[in-house]
């Protein structure tokens, strides 16, 4: 019975209906699942966006905002030379260290010969002779044709002296005595007291005189600060 009934079953009407619905629901998903498909791509190339081509700079319409070239030629051209700009630049640095390798190895040398510290100051023999011989930079004799430099003695050129400036007093002309007046003649002859008087002086930076216990101050500039 049980083998029997599920091919009565398959047989059935009942059973080409269900099957029948299930076939018109996958083609039902499948049209839905193209048509979902097919706008969305249509809505994505319907963008368009105004661009500049890193390579040519052309403008151009671009589909993405991530877009930098305006085709694929461009595209390969930029990746080699990018690639040819990376090559340069590393040879480059390859080059300099090669050139700068025999410097480097002068710097870590304690002392130097006359030929190498005229490598190290990009100049000529006689002119290392020449600053030896002024006495500007030290040079021994160790042999009859060769003279050692010491490294610090070089680094030394560069060091920029102290400079001790001497402030310079400014000499003070002291005016004769019958140009002056006693403090206490111009307390008198203009009516100021003492206080007043000191005021005066220091604000507008009257310099004082003194001749034993006396102080005395300049007609002149008295004369000007009480416009007299």
């Amino acid at each position: 019975m049980l083998i029997i009934v599920p091919n009565l079953y398959l047989k059935s009407n009942k059973f080409k209906t269900v099957l029948r619905w299930g076939k018109l629901l996958d083609t039902f998903k499948h049209f839905l699942t193209k048509t979902y498909r097919r706008d969305h791509f249509t809505m994505s190339s319907n963008i368009r966006i105004r661009r500049v081509c890193l390579h040519c700079g052309k403008e151009f319409e671009a589909r993405t905002t991530v877009t930098n070239y305006c085709s694929s030629q461009c595209s390969k051209r930029a990746y080699k030379s990018r690639i040819r700009i990376e090559k340069i630049s590393k040879s480059n640095v390859e080059t300099n260290e090669i050139i700068n390798k025999p410097i480097l190895d002068l710097l870590g040398k304690e002392f130097l010969t006359v030929r190498e510290v005229a490598s190290l100051l990009n100049s000529s023999k006689q002119t290392v002779y020449t600053l030896i011989k002024s006495g500007t930079l030290l040079g021994v004799n160790i042999k009859k044709k060769k003279t050692l430099v010491r490294r610090s003695d070089i680094d030394r050129l560069f060091e920029i002296p102290e400079i001790h400036v001497t402030p310079v007093k400014k000499s003070v002309v002291r005016p004769k005595e019958k140009d002056c007046y006693y403090m206490a003649e111009i307390q008198t002859l203009f009516g100021l007291s003492e206080k007043a008087l000191f005021d005066i002086i220091k604000r507008n930076n009257i310099p004082k005189y003194r001749n034993g216990r006396y102080v005395y101050i300049s007609k002149k500039l008295i004369h000007q600060v009480l416009n007299y």
